[in-house]
């Protein structure tokens, strides 16, 4: 691969990220960050595999940087607000800073691999309405604030609580 260029067809899924969402016990994920492998510094790109009946992240809503998912291959469902839509190959989803709860279940037989973009912003603020935190990311750091406790963590603390050990 070279940096600008990367290839599908050189892509090591056995080499990827492979993680859960440490507050959704549903959520499993193989992960490679194109945007990383890509020089990309302003922009997060990443190619994502759900497994069959798991789920992405916890539904969580952005306040400051925009999100897109663009589906690649297999068939799943985009939660909007609590309302279920099928997705599938081709379907594109954008996630304004509008406040809309969002996050993504594999309901098919097969993975569901999908291309994440996001803003990579100097602040983001990130609403999980379902266990009634906020996630503040800053400097390279995310501040949890739960209704009764504050938890700071670096990037790599935080990837390190949601690696999947082989």
């Amino acid at each position: 691969m070279t940096k600008h260029l990367i290839r599908s067809a050189d892509l090591d899924w056995n080499r990827a990220f492979r993680g859960r969402h440490p507050f959704n016990p549903a959520s499993e994920m193989s992960m490679i960050r194109l945007g990383d492998l890509s020089g990309l510094t302003r922009l997060g790109a990443n190619l994502i595999r759900i497994p069959p009946g798991k789920e992405s992240f916890i539904p969580h809503a952005h306040s400051m940087e925009e999100e897109l998912v663009l589906v690649i291959s297999g068939t799943g469902q985009v939660v909007l607000d609590g309302v279920a839509q099928d997705i599938g190959p081709g379907d594109f989803v954008g996630f304004p800073t509008d406040g809309v709860v969002h996050h993504l279940v594999n309901t098919g037989q097969v993975d569901l691999v999908y291309l994440t973009v996001g803003e990579r912003s100097r602040v983001e603020v990130a609403n999980m309405p379902t266990i009634g935190r906020t996630t503040v990311f800053r400097n390279n750091t995310m501040t949890l604030f739960g209704p009764d406790s504050m938890e700071q963590l670096t990037a790599a603390e935080w990837f390190a609580r949601m690696k999947i050990e082989d």
